[in-house]
């Protein structure tokens, strides 16, 4: 890799700073390993250089103190309300992560050992698949509450619970395409039917084996159970009832959440502290300089690493993490329109998108590789595919050439060939297409720095973009999911002509990945076409090969499946990943303790997996100032 980034031209490292320059703040993330830091510079030394630089996550379980009040935030309001059942909203989600249960939960890992994915019991006690995969049968906790305010009155949660959520999930929220079977609208999930025969069982038959099941069951953008008082009883958009680690103390639109935790969760003795306060805070800057000032005590930085080393110095108490591995989802990523006259239909188009994203200048404008490494801070980076450097024995490097074969190339910044295959598909000149992408904040700063970033890429190579900001409701609805089958057949939806820069919600499984965006039945599904016609029925060679994958429950043989289906997608470009994955740093404010000794597995719930072995010690800044 080295030898291809020494061959880089000064043209393209002068453009790597144009865009540098224009480089604006993101968003938060959290991380595991970590760095303390000391003092603002130590006579101009290198923040890399300074003593005790780097730190590894302990297990202070044992030293826990209870009470306290946590200061996070967040970055966008729930303009959708809190009904989980309806809408898989990010938003949504992140409300029902703190209140609402799952069937089951991922098993975290203390570091330094790594999540295996495995699942264990939050409703569920127990639970077991038949031998032939054709049946999962859970038994419910027998004295599990629900809130004790009304209506729901302390009630103890039982299977009607989950049969009438599974109901109302099954008949509204999108999601529920990944895992219920429907012979006309998702023909490749699993679950055919639901039944209970007690009030503590759960049987749910399935249509066929899915690999993936007890991890999308498990999935944090999935199913939750919600109680049955929630229809009729109160309002599941403005109000929450629910068994969670936290109850929803206040809350004012467009300006905090207050939470309590619940006196009645399972799970004994946590949370350890008694309320967490997250203000709403849409602007980078606001939420930057409030960390700064110690209202805030959880990361600001995110993906966007820009202002890390100077944090760093305007905050010497505070402990930086850094990821110990590379983010499995691909998240900000483009998508092709296919209606009309639309140029993508030609695949030399959609190659030549990707052959003018410019990796490395991404590398430094979002994540300030080059920033972080004069002060001496290393941040690792790996270069995606479809399917995130994270998933270990899954992803393909393309500057490994032999193992990813010819279209290794698809993912490495070519201007002059792109522009070869344009004027090969008639657009020597150039061409101008739409770029469609969510207006409003809820997405974080960092996903309109990127934006920025791959219009840059694509007008230095004469794909000329007029950018169409759509508010985020009108945006996700017909846009995101434009190409979704049910509603694309039924006329609600009816694709878009040029490009939709989006962002991926994060998947438990490679094959449930794959299957929620590009299979013509998943939940997300981008829309594509090898004919161009019919975009919404997408590529039958992917769909094929997704649902071999799904039915595969060998690992390296799912393994081998994957990396054939890697180099397939990459060929057809039916999307241009996000570029770079890295290993990100955050500061926290060390009267956080805990954080990184416990790690949940991709698409969990941290607020119940990691997070909840969070402690507050308040001898610490900034509630005891140094």
């Amino acid at each position: 890799m080295a030898g291809y980034w020494e061959r880089i031209t000064s043209s393209r490292l002068s453009r790597r700073r144009a865009i540098a320059t224009a480089a604006a703040a993101g968003t938060g993330v959290a991380a595991l390993s970590m760095v303390g830091c000391g003092g603002g510079g130590d006579g101009g030394a290198k923040l890399g250089e300074q003593s005790g630089l780097i730190q590894r996550p302990q297990d202070e379980t044992a030293k826990a103190k209870t009470g306290g009040t946590l200061k996070t935030v967040r970055t966008a309001d729930v303009p959708t309300g809190f009904d989980v059942l309806s809408t898989n909203n990010a938003q949504t989600l992140s409300v029902a992560t703190l209140a609402y249960p799952r069937l089951l939960k991922f098993k975290a890992a203390k570091y330094p050992e790594q999540p295996s994915g495995e699942s264990e019991g939050d409703l569920a006690d127990s639970f077991e698949i038949s031998g032939d995969k054709l049946q999962l049968t859970l038994k419910l906790k027998r004295d599990l509450k629900w809130d004790a305010r009304a209506p729901t009155n302390g009630r103890l949660i039982d299977a009607e619970d989950v049969l009438f959520s599974w109901r109302k999930f099954t008949s509204r929220n999108a999601a529920a395409q990944d895992l219920a079977y429907d012979a006309e609208k998702s023909a490749g999930a699993p679950i055919e039917s639901i039944s209970s025969p007690d009030r503590n069982t759960i049987i749910f038959k399935l249509k066929q084996p899915d690999s993936s099941l007890l991890q999308l069951l498990t999935s944090a953008a999935h199913f939750f159970v919600m109680p049955r008082e929630s229809d009729g009883g109160f309002d599941p958009r403005a109000e929450v009832r629910g068994h969670g680690p936290w109850i929803l103390d206040e809350y004012r639109p467009s300006a905090y959440f207050r939470w309590k935790k619940n006196p009645d969760y399972y799970v004994k003795n946590r949370p350890f502290y008694d309320a967490r306060e997250e203000p709403i805070l849409p602007e980078y800057a606001a939420r930057l300089a409030q960390f700064k000032a110690g209202n805030i005590w959880t990361d600001v930085h995110g993906l966007l690493q820009t202002d890390i080393p100077q944090t760093i110095k305007d905050v010497p108490q505070g402990l930086v993490y850094q990821d110990d591995s590379f983010p499995t989802g691909v998240s900000s990523h483009i998508r092709f329109g296919y209606e009309g006259n639309s140029v993508f239909k030609d695949e030399r188009m959609r190659q030549a998108v990707s052959l003018l994203i410019d990796r490395e200048a991404f590398a430094n404008v979002v994540h300030n590789k080059d920033g972080l490494a004069r002060e001496g801070l290393d941040i690792p980076i790996a270069y995606h595919t479809i399917v995130g450097a994270g998933w270990a024995g899954y992803w393909i490097d393309p500057y490994n050439e032999k193992e990813f074969g010819p279209n290794h190339k698809y993912l490495k910044l070519d201007i002059a060939e792109a522009k070869k295959l344009m004027s090969a598909a008639g657009y020597a000149n150039g061409v101008d297409v739409d770029l469609i992408y969510n207006a409003d904040n809820n997405y974080g700063a960092t996903y309109h720095l990127i934006k920025d970033v791959f219009a840059g890429n694509l007008r230095d190579g004469g794909i000329r973009s007029r950018e169409n900001p759509i508010p985020y409701q009108t945006y996700y609805d017909n846009y995101y999911l434009g190409y979704v089958r049910a509603a694309y057949e039924s006329g609600r939806v009816k694709g878009f002509n040029g490009l939709v820069y989006a962002a991926h919600k994060s998947y438990p499984t490679v094959a449930s990945q794959l299957f929620g965006t590009f299979h013509k039945d998943g939940s997300l599904f981008q829309g594509l076409t090898d004919t161009g016609n019919n975009a919404h029925l997408g590529d039958p060679k992917v769909n094929a090969m997704i649902e071999q994958i799904q039915r595969e429950f060998d690992i390296e043989k799912q393994q081998a499946l994957v990396k054939d289906f890697i180099r397939y997608m990459t060929g057809k470009a039916y999307q241009v990943p996000r570029p770079v994955g890295a290993k990100n740093f955050g500061v926290y404010w060390p009267v956080i303790r805990n954080i990184g000794a416990y790690v949940t597995y991709p698409g969990g719930n941290a607020a119940v997996e990691s997070t909840i072995h969070w402690w507050l010690d308040q001898t610490q800044p900034p509630v005891k100032a140094s």
